[in-house]
């Protein structure tokens, strides 16, 4: 069949995944060596293109793309090669070739391998090694509609040592994102990470919520396929390619294995609460389960400080119970922290001082911390921590109900000299607190609202309808009190 030249990877890959309602990618993995029984005793291109072209006739309704690995064609030579480009011509037009050959090289020969998997092997799209940077990857960006997927972190048992390589506030992998998204748009760039690895996973996702992640793994390396999707899935429950060979490929009946994997992941697709409630990423979803299981928000019949009485109690500082917890909340005050223009964080005493720290580590800035009271030994200074008046800080707060905390450490901030224009905190109760920091010319940026926590809580069976109505009725209390 031939293929078009008009339709770009991501137009292909969408109208396969709507048209066959898939997120599986077949990879072609040619190998005689460990599956004699598939292959005649004399493997030739004749052979290996009639073991590709049957199980892409026997798919192609189930699948949203194809990856063929070159290194599997490439070991019979000539032959295997001209069986590659023969297998990837007999795709059918409306389904993505995405050519699994992990290049990297200096500028000229990466313009060579573009050329060859482009032009020659009819490829939509290509993985690429990132090590070399930006030059290794923009001459495949040359050709209109082609795509890229740049190694992430790899499903590979040892991948963690060198991919999770860092000081600890930035591992090489999360590096590897962020630059990655600079080098080309959504429709150009996209990553390669192990369903392996659901934790790497989900923070590519939650650093690149755009792109499309291809998440090798699932299967005979062990990968679990639900937690790949938690993990893995975009705000619209897509966004995730998810490439299966051995499962399918060397199955007694691959149509049969391909139809089933395909309905165990829709499932799967279908058991994940929907990224798009509440407009929250996944991430931001699995961090409200968390602080709800570890007891930062409870509920029942609680007195709050100043009397009142509350069916809902959050206590920020049991995180520090949790060290992988603290740095999930760290790390989405960190990606808030990102277009934000300051020199040094700010920590309210004292719930938000523990995960201040932890913010400037995953951030890697500098902290400073204003005391509640002046120390009546030593220096006697208000500020603790290293600093110069004129300094621009960004203050950290676990929470925030009417403000009051807030203000009155920037007050001591200001005071020194330092210049305070925002604010971040991991809750906003959706009380009086955005409104008082507006008015007082400060800008409020918020990990999770309250009603965001409700609604997950109740979406996911943690709490009862009647449990988040009247927290719900409570907060309404609270903003319009009753004269």
């Amino acid at each position: 069949m031939s293929k078009s030249t008009h339709k770009s990877f991501v137009e292909k890959l969408t109208g396969a995944i709507e048209r066959n309602n898939s997120l599986l990618c077949l990879g072609l993995d040619p190998d005689p060596h460990k599956f004699p029984g598939f292959f005649p005793q004399a493997v030739d291109a004749e052979a290996l293109l009639a073991w590709g072209r049957a199980l892409i006739e026997q798919t192609a309704d189930l699948v949203c793309c194809y990856k063929p690995n070159f290194a599997f064609y490439e070991q019979y030579g000539p032959a295997g090669l001209e069986a590659l480009r023969q297998t990837i011509a007999a795709v059918p037009a409306g389904i993505p070739v995405l050519l699994d050959a992990k290049r990297g090289d200096i500028d000229s020969t990466a313009a060579a391998y573009a050329r060859a998997a482009f032009e020659v092997w009819g490829a939509d799209a290509i993985t690429l090694s990132p090590y070399l940077g930006r030059d290794s990857v923009t001459p495949f960006l040359a050709y209109p509609g082609k795509m890229v997927f740049v190694l992430g972190y790899t499903s590979n048992p040892s991948a963690s040592a060198v991919q999770e390589f860092g000081d600890g506030s930035q591992y090489l992998f999360e590096h590897i994102a962020r630059q990655g998204q600079s080098w080309g748009s959504a429709a150009q760039v996209g990553f390669v990470v192990g369903a392996t690895q659901p934790e790497a996973l989900a923070r590519f996702r939650a650093l690149a919520p755009e792109r499309w992640l291809l998440a090798p793994g699932v299967g005979a390396q062990g990968g679990n396929l639900t937690t790949a999707l938690r993990a893995g899935l975009d705000r619209q429950g897509s966004g995730l390619i998810v490439p299966v060979s051995r499962g399918v490929i060397y199955a007694t009946n691959p149509r049969e294995a391909a139809q089933s994997l395909r309905e165990e992941i829709n499932q799967g697709r279908s058991a994940v609460p929907a990224p798009g409630q509440n407009g929250l990423p996944q991430h931001l979803h699995d961090l409200i389960l968390q602080l709800y299981d570890v007891g930062c928000v409870q509920f029942g019949r609680f007195t709050l400080a100043s009397g009142v009485q509350s069916p809902l109690y959050i206590d920020l500082r049991r995180l520090t119970g949790s060290p992988s917890l603290l740095r999930l909340a760290a790390h989405a005050y960190a990606d808030l922290l990102q277009p934000l223009t300051f020199d040094r964080l700010a920590a309210v005493p004292y719930a938000a001082l523990t995960i201040g720290t932890a913010v400037a580590l995953a951030a890697n800035c500098s902290l400073i911390y204003p005391r509640k009271e002046a120390k009546a030994h030593g220096t006697g200074q208000m500020i603790e921590g290293v600093y110069r008046a004129g300094e621009k800080v960004a203050v950290i707060e676990d929470l925030i109900t009417s403000g009051g905390s807030i203000l009155k450490a920037i007050e001591t901030l200001e005071s020194a000299g330092l210049i305070v224009a925002d604010v971040l905190v991991l809750i906003d109760r959706e009380q009086s607190g955005a409104k008082n920091l507006a008015e007082a010319g400060y800008h409020l940026h918020v990990v999770l609202h309250l009603s965001d926590i409700l609604g997950v809580l109740h979406g996911a069976g943690r709490i009862s309808a009647e449990q988040a109505a009247l927290v719900e009725r409570y907060l309404d209390e609270q903003r319009h009190p009753r004269s």
